[in-house]
């Protein structure tokens, strides 16, 4: 879904690649990963429509070709749930387009008018979407229900005013019946011994007086079919068949010597074999609970995901045998932490997953660190060596606002995500993300930026680029990085604030000294090492940028040709003209330029026709998820087609997965970096000469 993944599927119906580009540029702007297409005639409008997933279409009410009408009536015909709002010069024409029954019609320059109705109507759209999918998720859930029902050990049945409606097997087979229709309609008093009839009756009844009363347990003596009589435990709890209110009840002889089995399953399923935490199914009941008990303001509590560090590594060194010696003995060290009332389980291979009872925040970042800590401190020893562990941990608070334990999942781990990038050893809070920054905020921010130009508190890091198909080459990207007391943050997490305040020029001329005197060093022994260099928006408009770096250049003894710099798709073509100048000036001193996230645009060709670009990296969000999402592989497909028409090498980012990298390289894609094949790094210590991926 769209909200879900954070793309916006945009299907533009206009005749002017401008004015679509304009609408793409404000969605954009309103915080939307906008993946677009753009079409002008109803046969291809037709073809767009069924062939690929929408989730909003933007129309022009002036198509000599298409008229509004035509559009809505082709939605409604493919029997799509896809809203269509269209956008007008001619305020006297909204009442007929209305008419039409489109979502909504905007004057062509209300911008902010365009931002807030596409947000209300993705939110719409996800809420339905979300419905329809909790309405599939309860049908499966019933089916399966049902499955599990007929495959239970256990007697189950439902019965209403004490009649039987539903029995499964088991319960057929307990009580000595061979068809449901031979006990439909069966009061369950004719299954209990007359003795045990008054004490049956009472706490029947007082069990269905409460419509929220919690399971009631009695025991009773019970009668088959052939008058065989047996003791039993029956179980009574509140449940709904088919929509009407109904009773459980679950029928178990007593029995000494048939305990043992279940005890053992029970074991099986709830617990970690290795480390004897909980078990993954488990935890996610646990985390489920957490999170119900949030959603009804019972109390909150915060989920920590914690990931150990380079265990890949750990793993190639040690042995798969051994590195289960060393998962085993963290586990028996992060259960030695755990205080009480913490739930401790095994959520991946090396992935261990917590939940603290606090919703303080102070409490919740100190149980962290303990955790932290608790890993760093311990070595492990595994096949005659000593290894050194440490691990990254993510923070996810639990609240109402959390709809499922899967969700609560996704935030601690995308936090994770965050403490591995800065380095690691480290632990990180999941943040919604603050689309406008206040004047304090930017005032405290202007101050920090300015505080690190001056003392250097900036430092870069290196992630290697390295060949699949294309020519083999000596590549890092240059990250920024800015350290803040202890923390070190990435620059996703201070960069927005620097083009607020327009520092992203001063910024980028840090970057590029810091980067020059690095390179010139390591070129010493490495002389084909280059760096791919990010160029911002603002540097674009500096005319004498090109100068001062070919200065720069000169003062460290290398030459235009050791870096590549690249720029976003979106911000080129937003500055068409700038990106051309510069690109000019760029390769006359002979430097390369690539587009990033390439592939957000409406055309790939129309950024390939107007700009003489040397690379094309591949925008992240389609590589991160590709394993997982063959519309991803399909764009990401052709892309890569896209760019050898062109003859361009491409780059794939954001590569997290060996799955991933494998197709990567079935699509032929030229080049590819990501944490998977190595995580950026203060030092320049790739080996690209061993690239067996």
């Amino acid at each position: 879904m769209a909200r879900a993944e954070g793309i916006l599927r945009l299907l533009i119906v206009d005749d002017s690649l401008t004015e679509a580009d304009a609408i793409i540029n404000v969605l954009r702007s309103a915080g939307h990963a906008v993946r677009a297409g753009r079409e002008d005639e109803y046969d291809a409008l037709e073809q767009c429509l069924s062939n690929q997933s929408w989730d909003l279409v933007i129309c022009r009410d002036a198509l000599p070709s298409l008229a509004p009408i035509e559009i809505v009536n082709l939605i409604k015909h493919l029997g799509k749930d896809l809203p269509c709002i269209v956008i007008t010069e001619n305020k006297a024409a909204e009442k007929e387009l209305f008419r039409t029954g489109v979502q909504d019609v905007i004057l062509k320059d209300d911008v902010e008018r365009l931002k807030f109705v596409a947000e209300r109507e993705l939110d719409n759209l996800f809420m339905r979407r979300l419905g329809r999918r909790n309405e599939r998720a309860l049908r499966e859930s019933e089916k399966r229900s049902r499955a599990l029902l007929e495959s239970s050990r256990d007697a189950v049945a439902y019965m209403h005013e004490g009649m039987h409606i539903y029995v499964n097997g088991a319960y057929l087979n307990l009580f000595g019946y061979e068809e449901q229709e031979d006990i439909d309609g069966l009061p369950i008093l004719d299954l209990i011994d007359s003795e045990d009839h008054a004490k049956f009756k009472m706490v029947f009844r007082q069990f269905t007086e409460k419509v929220d009363a919690s399971p009631a347990i009695l025991t009773a003596q019970c009668l088959r079919n052939d008058g065989y009589a047996f003791d039993a435990d029956i179980e009574f709890s509140h449940a709904q068949v088919e929509g009407e209110d109904c009773t459980q009840v679950v029928v178990r002889e007593r029995s000494e010597d048939i305990t043992e089995d279940d005890e053992q399953l029970k074991q099986l399923r709830d617990f970690d074999l290795l480390t004897g935490v909980y078990s993954r199914t488990r935890f996610v009941d646990e985390l489920q609970h957490a999170v119900n008990q949030a959603a009804e303001n019972q109390s909150d509590s915060a989920l920590l995901y914690l990931v150990l560090d380079d265990f890949q590594q750990i793993k190639e060194l040690v042995g798969l045998t051994n590195s289960d010696i060393v998962i085993k003995s963290v586990g028996e060290q992060l259960q030695k932490t755990a205080q009480e009332g913490e739930k401790l389980g095994r959520y991946g291979d090396q992935i261990f997953t917590i939940i603290v009872p606090s919703a303080d925040e102070s409490t919740v970042n100190q149980r962290a660190e303990a955790f932290l800590k608790s890993v760093d401190e311990f070595v492990s020893h595994a096949n005659g060596k000593i290894i050194d562990l440490h691990c990254s941990i993510g923070i996810a608070r639990v609240s109402e606002n959390v709809a499922s334990a899967q969700t609560a999942l996704e935030n601690a781990d995308k936090a994770c995500t965050l403490a591995q990038h800065a380095g690691g050893n480290q632990t990180a809070r999941f943040e919604e993300k603050i689309t406008q920054p206040d004047k304090e905020d930017l005032s405290a921010w202007q101050s920090m930026l300015q505080n690190a130009l001056q003392k250097d508190l900036f430092s870069i890091h290196f992630q290697p680029i390295v060949g699949l198909h294309g020519p083999q080459q000596e590549l890092y990207e240059v990250l920024l990085r800015l350290q803040d007391g202890e923390k070190t943050l990435l620059a996703e997490q201070f960069i927005q604030y620097a083009v607020d305040l327009q520092m992203m020029t001063e910024i980028d001329k840090w970057v590029i000294r810091t980067a020059l005197k690095k390179l010139s060093e390591h070129r010493k022994t490495y002389p084909k090492t280059r760096f791919f260099i990010k160029l911002s928006e603002q540097t674009l408009h500096d005319k004498d940028y090109v100068d001062w770096l070919s200065v720069s250049l000169s003062a460290h003894n290398l030459t235009g040709q050791a870096l590549i710099f690249e720029i976003s798709e979106t911000a080129a073509l937003d500055n068409i003209e700038d990106t051309k100048n510069t690109i000019a000036k760029l390769k006359a001193i002979g430097c390369e330029f690539g587009l990033e996230h390439f592939g957000s645009g409406i055309g790939f060709s129309h950024s390939l026709s107007v700009l003489d670009v040397d690379y094309l990296k591949i925008n992240g969000n389609f590589v991160e998820n590709m394993a997982h999402d063959t519309e991803n592989q399909a764009a990401i497909k052709s892309i890569i087609d896209m760019a050898k028409q062109a003859g361009k090498p491409c780059i794939a980012e954001f590569v997290s997965d060996a799955v991933s990298l494998a197709l990567l390289w079935r699509l032929g894609v030229d080049y590819a970096q990501g944490f998977y094949i190595h995580k950026p790094s203060d030092k320049l210590d790739y080996n690209f000469e061993d690239e067996d991926l």
